[in-house]
């Protein structure tokens, strides 16, 4: 696993416990803890959060919104992430 990656797996862990944290104050509840998600869930959000940092350096770089154009659904279902 590469620094990019643990970061990636990392920021992904916190976006997860922060949105489970705020969930009351939303009306919603507790998803459980980060280590209770089923491996795909866990792969999902950090699939998500490579994402997200792909669109913010795009953004950078001037090609926003140009991320997704390969992907009809605008996602990733049924892809491994190879970001």
């Amino acid at each position: 696993m590469t620094i990019q990656d643990k970061t990636v797996e990392t920021f992904a862990e916190n976006f997860y416990r922060y949105h489970d944290a705020l969930a009351p104050d939303f009306g919603g509840g507790s998803a459980g803890e980060w280590n209770e998600l089923a491996a795909n869930e866990r792969k999902r959000y950090g699939a998500a959060a490579r994402l997200a940092f792909l669109e913010l350096r795009a953004e950078t770089e001037g090609s926003h919104g140009e991320l997704f154009k390969d992907w009809p659904s605008g996602g990733t279902e049924g892809r491994e992430c190879g970001c």
